[in-house]
């Protein structure tokens, strides 16, 4: 493992080639920090960006007022920290994203969780589910191939096409564009003072929680028109098999998933956080090895969060989708990849399980033990972050 440290950084920072998986910090500093398999750093002079290349996986600490790039990356990417900009080609893998000024995504292949941003954020395409979560400036998405959730958006939303379903927990305020278009079913959080009119085609199913004047359009039929309050907030939903819009009351759904996440996220933290103050104090000749563990440690740790988060969407899609045990309504089926819509059942899932610690890493761990390279008590830690 190579390891890279540069102080004074001021300038942009480009990530061109990550073989594996990226980790990406943001710290209140100057320095930037480039460890992993096969590592390159180059920098092209006086006020010109830094280029990072590595075969396999890399951890980037950099400094977080300094706008970064990242172009290619074959696996999971993992950004936290960042106060500037950050632009994002193309992510192979899961794509977890936290803190960052504006934020623009050209492609990734798998999941992706975008939260806190401070700018807009761009969305060209998704592969997998995607969970757009406090942003302050707007939102526009071109492509998610599965489900996307949109919480708590500041500024205009637009979303060109999801391939499954839609969540939406906003606040629709009045001079702000939203647009939507889902494959199958969108399910909107109505807060008690929303005043919006939901503009949608006339074959899309309606299910309304809440109190609502639904029109008739003389002048389009194949629309039809919702009006919650004065109708001020104008919501145009291009296509969809059903829309449902439910109250805060039964916000249940649109949190849970949200709540996990949140709490998982602080665990996540508190990982890093005793992970860093190991590697302190420890010599040069067993931090390499020590940081492979903490790595693998971290994988683990985000694997369990993100089997838990997709756990907590199928349960929430379940729960949130169509209360048709009421018998004014009929049930429906339907069927994609993953999981039945079938009235309010639901389908128990079974606990994610962590792989467990190889003998070969409990040898190693020993070994360091033997050798007097770490404490019993560093080992141990070692071990319980290994397993989860």
């Amino acid at each position: 493992m190579t390891r890279y440290e540069y102080q004074g950084v001021t300038v942009p920072i480009i990530i061109q080639q990550v073989g594996g998986d990226l980790r990406l910090r943001g710290r209140e500093s100057d320095a930037l920090v480039v460890e992993g398999e096969l590592a390159t750093v180059e920098h092209l002079g006086a006020g010109q960006p830094y280029l990072v290349r590595a075969a396999g996986d890399v951890r980037v600490t950099a400094p977080d007022v300094v706008p970064v790039s990242v172009q290619a990356v074959g696996g999971d990417a993992s950004i936290t920290g960042l106060a500037a900009d950050c632009d994002i080609q193309s992510v192979g893998g899961d794509l977890s994203l936290r803190d960052a000024g504006a934020l623009h995504v050209s492609a990734v292949g798998g999941d992706a969780r975008l939260k806190r941003v401070a700018g807009d954020v761009t969305v060209e395409a998704v592969g997998g589910d995607a969970t757009i979560r406090d942003v302050e400036g707007a939102v526009a998405v071109l492509s998610v191939g599965a489900d996307l959730f949109l919480r708590d958006v500041g500024g205009d939303c637009l979303v060109e096409r999801v391939g499954a379903d839609l969540v939406l927990s906003l606040d629709f305020v009045p001079g702000r564009e939203y647009r939507f278009s889902a494959g199958s079913d969108i399910l909107c959080r109505i807060h008690p003072d929303t005043h919006a009119t939901f503009d949608l085609p006339a074959d899309t199913v309606l299910q309304l929680d809440v109190p609502a004047e639904v029109l008739e359009r003389e002048d389009a039929p194949d629309r039809q028109t919702i009006v919650l309050g004065d109708g001020s907030a104008h919501v145009r939903i291009g296509a969809a098999n059903r829309l449902r819009l439910v109250g805060e009351e039964e916000d249940y759904m649109v949190n849970f998933g949200a709540q996990i996440e949140d709490e998982l996220e602080a665990r996540l933290s508190h990982l890093e956080a005793r992970l860093s103050q190991q590697l302190e104090g420890l010599d040069e000749r067993i931090q390499a090895t020590t940081i492979r563990f903490a790595s693998q440690a971290e994988k683990l740790a985000e694997r369990a969060q993100r089997e838990a988060l997709r756990a907590a969407e199928r349960v929430r899609r379940t729960m949130g989708h169509w209360d048709d045990a009421k018998p004014k309504r009929s049930p429906r089926k339907a069927k994609r990849a993953g999981f039945v819509l079938e009235g309010l059942e639901t389908r128990s899932t079974p606990p994610s399980r962590h792989d467990p610690v190889t003998e070969e890493e409990r040898l190693m761990i020993l070994k360091m033990v033997q050798d007097g390279k770490i404490t019993i008590e560093e080992a141990e830690r070692l071990l319980a972050a290994l397993e989860g």
